[in-house]
């Protein structure tokens, strides 16, 4: 069964998104047997960022499927707009994703499964989890500087999630997660200030935020999350371990600061 798969994750190209071809080398047979890593870029699509993260990973050890799956419309110059607007399209891909995830899980049961989203996309990984069959799950959502709403409710997500759903956020994410998502909405369609800036606003069983310190932040705020060495040390064990990962955050609170002192390698 396993060999008459067909990588739908390798050949999933659509006039609305896809895996670029650079995904190859992270979707073989033995990356596959080990687990999926779904990552989700931003509305910009494959770009240095998402490759910055999944580089991260790489440098943690991490040796699963790493598809970087573009889920927007690949439209010039407009497109990122159009991406972080189309309420309805971005719901859509979703469904997409979640109906890949299914077919992943047929056909590889009791791997792990995590997605990985960077602004848009940590909107999108929401809706793909929303979206799984009553039965499925992943095992989490790991959302870096994401644009949906901070008062967004996850309650239907984090059903679909075994060990929950990350938030990394910074408050200095001002010109895209602050004005930019109050001037033109966030991925689900409401304006205001995003959870990637200052955190969604209820708290939920299994929702775990991550405030990343001032002294993680340099240079552009909205991309200080996907740097490969903040990924490697931060967000990879939360790939690898028991939820919560590290000492990044309390169970208790399920909220945590990531302290200057925990930053060991300098972001670049």
């Amino acid at each position: 069964m396993r060999k008459t798969w067909i990588p739908v994750l390798l050949a999933c190209a659509t006039a609305a998104g896809g895996c670029g071809a650079s995904n190859a080398q992270f979707l073989t047979e033995d990356r596959k047997s080990n687990g999926l890593v779904i990552i989700l870029p931003g509305i910009e699509g494959e770009s240095r960022f998402n490759h910055d993260i999944r580089r991260g990973l790489v440098s943690a050890g991490l040796y699963r499927a790493m598809p970087i799956y573009s889920w927007g419309r690949p439209i010039p110059i407009a497109g990122p707009l159009i991406n972080q607007m189309d309420i309805i399209g971005n719901r859509l891909a979703g469904i997409r994703i979640a109906r890949m995830i299914e077919q992943y899980q047929d056909a590889y049961p009791d791997r792990p499964v995590y997605l990985v989203g960077h602004s848009g996309g940590g909107g999108v990984a929401v809706f793909a989890a929303e979206a799984l069959k009553d039965d499925r799950q992943v095992d989490g959502l790991v959302l870096l500087s994401a644009s949906i709403s901070s008062g967004y409710d996850l309650t239907k997500a984090l059903a679909h999630c075994r060990n929950g759903i990350v938030n990394f956020y910074t408050k200095a994410d001002v010109a895209f997660l602050m004005i930019g998502t109050t001037l033109a909405g966030n991925v689900d369609g409401m304006r205001g200030p995003a959870a990637g800036a200052v955190g969604f606003s209820k708290s939920f069983p299994k929702l775990y935020q991550v405030e990343l310190a001032d002294s993680q932040v340099e240079g552009d705020a909205h991309s200080a999350a996907t740097h490969a060495a903040f990924v490697s040390t931060h967000v990879a064990p939360w790939l690898t371990a028991n939820w919560p990962a590290g000492a990044y955050a309390s169970p208790a609170r399920g909220e945590a600061k990531i302290l200057a002192s925990a930053a060991a390698v300098p972001i670049r």
